[in-house]
């Protein structure tokens, strides 16, 4: 991870945990997809996924509820990508699975997705913001001055897909 790269300061500001842990920012800004596409996979990256838009540019599974709980995105993730939920909600790096963190707001709506590297480090895409890699998912929660995210609440699993050659 390249702690060298920065976000936007201005980006920084909205999430006080990260700077002082370290990270390192892996794309420029980009608004034509969102963190739920990338954490599936990391070529996701022409399309929006969310339930509250429809459209161009926007996905959603078809016949999947348009909601924002936590249930409805466990569905999501197994439906686009064959995700499940982890076994004791362990995030801990596990050779050959790839795992998938999603937070919930105070509202307990999920507000972002995490997707853990091979390293065991996780990769976000902050909105229409910048990519980051990043080593701890608490980086990206809540603080008493700033939302951020909220907080990790499931871990969800699949096989590692193999790397093309």
């Amino acid at each position: 991870m390249d702690t060298s790269k920065r976000i936007l300061p201005e980006h920084e500001e909205e999430f006080p945990k990260l700077f002082p842990s370290g990270y390192g920012k892996a794309s420029e800004e980009d608004e034509f997809y969102n963190c739920f596409a990338f954490a599936a996979d990391e070529k996701n990256t022409e399309v929006w996924w969310t339930p509250v838009h429809l459209g161009n540019g926007f996905h959603w599974p078809e016949g999947l509820d348009r909601k924002t709980d936590i249930d409805t995105f466990v569905k999501l993730y197994k439906i686009e990508g064959g995700f499940e939920p982890c076994e004791n909600n362990s995030i801990a790096l596990e050779d050959g699975i790839e795992k998938v963190a999603l937070y919930v707001d105070d509202q307990n709506d999920v507000s972002h997705a995490a997707r853990q590297l091979e390293d065991g480090s996780w990769a976000s895409k902050l909105g229409d913001w910048e990519d980051i890699e990043h080593s701890k998912l608490e980086e990206l929660s809540s603080d008493i001055n700033k939302p951020a995210y909220g907080k990790v609440v499931k871990i969800l699993c699949r096989p590692r897909p193999q790397k093309q050659t």
